[in-house]
C-alpha cells in the first residue's frame, strides 16, 4: 500500500483549533500538505499554511507523528507529522480551500466532520493537555454578575462614528446596572476611545486600550506595558529605511513619522524628527501604515522576533505591542478574579483571542471567517439594530418598542 507523507499544522488561538475544508469535500482537515522534492517538512508546513489560509508561520515545534488510511485516497496510507505552530494573520480560504473553521472539543455537535487522524489522535491529545477548549453550549442565564466587553470600531460603532442610537440606548442601560461590569477593549488610545464613546464614556467601568497595553478603571491606577526597546529600535530602523509611515503610541501622546493617519488629527500631534530621537522606553504600541501589509508583517517579525504581537487591521494598518499583550490578557485576569459570565463583542483579528476565550461571544460582521463554528460564538450583522438586539439579549432583557422600531 502506498504511503503519503504530509506536514500538518495545529494552529490554536484562545483554545480554538483551525481546520480547513477542501472544495468538493465534506471533511475538515488540518492546514498542511505534502513536501515538494527537496523540501523539509517545516518548509512544506510554512508554504502550505500560507497557500491554504494566508497565515504566515512564526514558530513551530513537533507535536507527534500519526498514520492512518488516507481520507481522499482509500488505497493509500497517510503519515502525518504534526506541528504545534504559531502564525501571523487572519485565516481565510485560499487556493483549493472552500471553508476555514475554528473548532472546540464539541465540533461534532456543531456539524463538523473531522479527518480521522485529527479526530482519533490529535484532538484527544489536545483536550488531554488542556490546549483545546472542551466546547459547551453557552449559558446566558442570570448570574449574580456579568462582564460585557465591547470593541469599538466595526463592532459597536461604524464608519468612524459614535455608537448608533440603539446601541447607545442598550449601553446606557447596562452602565446603570450594578450586576453588569462594562468594559471597552479597543486598539485606540484612551482619548480616542473616549471621543468615540462620547457621553457613554462615564458608563464604562474599565478601559483596555491600545490592544490591552493600556488599562484603567474606576478607582484603579493606570497600567501600561511598554514594547521592548531593542526590537522596537530594529523595527523603526527597518521602517525608516523604506520610508514607511508609522507612529509611536505612548497612551497619552503619540509621535508620527511619514505623515498620514488622518484619524490622529489632535492639536498636540508631534512629528518624528531624525535629529531628536523620541523616548523609546515608554512606547506601548507601534502602528504601521503599509500598502503591502503581508510583506511588512514578515519583515517586522524578522526584525523583532517573538518579542512582539503583530495584528493586521483592514486597510493595511498594522498594530504591534509587546509579546503576550493582547485584549485577552486582562480578560484572563478578570475571569480568574470572579465567577461572572464574560460576554465579548468584536469584529477583527485583534479581537479573536478575546472572543475565543470568553464564555459567550459575538463576532460582528463578516470578519474572522469560521469563528462562529465554535459553539460559544454567534455571528451578527454589522449594524446598529443587530448589535443592540444582541446586547439586550445577553442580559435577558426584552428590547423596548422604541428599540425594535
Amino acid at each position: 500500500m502506498r504511503r503519503i507523507d504530509k506536514a500538518a499544522a495545529v494552529i490554536l488561538r484562545g483554545g480554538l483549533l483551525l481546520v480547513v475544508r477542501k472544495r468538493g469535500s465534506t471533511t475538515f482537515i488540518s492546514p498542511g500538505g505534502k513536501p515538494e522534492p527537496g523540501e523539509r517538512m517545516d518548509q512544506a508546513l510554512a508554504r502550505e499554511l500560507t497557500e491554504e489560509t494566508g497565515l504566515h508561520l512564526r514558530s513551530w515545534q513537533r507535536f507527534g507523528t500519526y498514520s492512518d488510511r488516507a481520507a481522499f485516497e482509500p488505497s493509500s496510507t497517510v503519515r502525518i507529522e504534526v506541528f504545534l505552530a504559531e502564525a501571523d494573520g487572519t485565516a481565510t480560504p485560499g487556493q483549493e480551500i472552500e471553508e476555514v473553521a475554528w473548532i472546540d472539543g464539541g465540533f461534532r455537535e456543531a456539524g463538523i466532520e473531522l479527518g480521522s487522524i485529527f479526530d482519533h489522535f490529535v484532538v484527544p491529545a489536545l483536550l488531554a493537555q488542556g490546549l483545546l477548549r472542551p466546547g459547551s453550549m453557552p449559558s446566558l442565564g442570570r448570574p449574580a454578575e456579568r462582564t460585557i466587553i465591547v470593541d469599538l470600531d466595526g463592532t459597536i460603532a461604524f464608519d468612524g462614528g459614535h455608537p448608533g442610537p440603539k446601541v447607545s440606548a442598550a449601553l446606557d442601560h447596562l452602565g446603570e446596572r450594578s450586576d453588569i461590569h462594562l468594559v471597552v477593549a479597543t486598539s485606540r488610545a484612551p482619548r480616542g476611545a473616549r471621543k468615540i464613546m462620547g457621553a457613554l464614556a462615564d458608563r464604562v467601568d474599565e478601559w483596555w486600550c491600545c490592544n490591552g497595553a493600556f488599562r484603567t478603571g474606576h478607582g484603579r491606577e493606570t497600567e501600561t506595558t511598554a514594547l521592548p526597546c531593542e526590537p522596537l529600535r530594529a523595527m523603526i530602523a527597518c521602517l525608516r529605511a523604506e520610508a514607511v509611515p508609522f507612529y509611536l503610541e505612548y497612551g497619552d501622546r503619540f509621535v508620527v513619522s511619514g505623515g498620514g493617519f488622518s484619524w490622529m488629527a489632535y492639536p498636540d500631534r508631534a512629528e518624528y524628527s531624525p535629529d531628536a530621537d523620541p523616548d523609546l522606553a515608554t512606547v506601548i504600541k507601534l502602528v504601521v501604515d503599509s500598502q503591502d501589509s503581508a510583506l511588512w508583517i514578515c519583515r517586522l517579525r524578522d526584525s523583532a522576533g517573538d518579542d512582539v504581537e503583530i495584528c493586521l487591521h483592514a486597510g493595511g494598518v498594522i498594530d504591534i505591542t509587546a509579546a503576550g499583550v493582547t485584549k485577552a490578557k486582562p480578560l484572563d485576569l478578570r475571569m480568574n478574579a470572579n465567577g461572572s459570565v464574560v460576554v465579548a463583542f468584536g469584529n477583527d483579528l485583534n479581537d479573536q483571542e478575546l472572543l475565543a476565550r470568553a464564555d459567550v461571544a459575538f463576532v460582528v460582521g463578516i470578519g474572522l471567517p469560521g469563528l462562529e463554528r465554535a459553539r460559544h460564538v454567534r455571528r451578527v450583522s454589522a449594524d446598529d439594530a443587530a448589535v443592540a438586539t444582541a446586547l439586550w439579549h445577553v442580559v435577558s432583557i426584552p428590547a423596548s418598542d422604541e428599540l425594535e422600531a
